[in-house]
């Protein structure tokens, strides 16, 4: 009788850790490099965006100017006063100083772009946009 009951307790466990739900994925982003612009108060930033499908990114601006390029996947680029524009593997984008942006990946793998900023020097690459 004891095994039972501890089987049964265990498998009710084993049930609500599957009915747990499971962290959302959402956009990543991994600075690949920085460095001080000569001769200026700027500095340059490279960097890889994530984005799972279906996933938004957070909406955003930059300190300066954001030099992009898709590597693989395919985004809805959706900048405040533009028309949102469709982005695949092998396009560029640009957004300038401020403009606050998101990206939604409308496909159905990881969308990946790289980003060169060019910003303030010592300011964060990317600024969350107030809510």
């Amino acid at each position: 009788m004891r095994k039972k009951v501890t089987l049964t307790a265990g498998a009710a466990i084993f049930m609500l850790i599957g009915a747990t739900p499971a962290e959302q994925p959402a956009a990543r982003w991994k600075e690949l490099q920085r460095r001080a612009i000569p001769g200026t108060e700027l500095d340059a930033e490279t960097t890889i965006i994530e984005i799972p499908p279906g996933v938004t990114s957070a909406r955003h601006s930059h300190p300066g100017q954001d030099f992009g390029y898709m590597i693989e996947g395919t985004i809805v680029l959706m900048v405040d006063g533009k028309a949102p524009v469709t982005l695949k593997a092998g396009d560029t984008f640009f957004t300038d100083r401020g403009q606050i942006h998101n990206a939604k990946n409308i496909g159905t793998a990881v969308a990946r772009a790289v980003d060169t900023y060019v910003i303030d020097r010592g300011k964060p690459g990317i600024i969350p946009a107030p809510k």
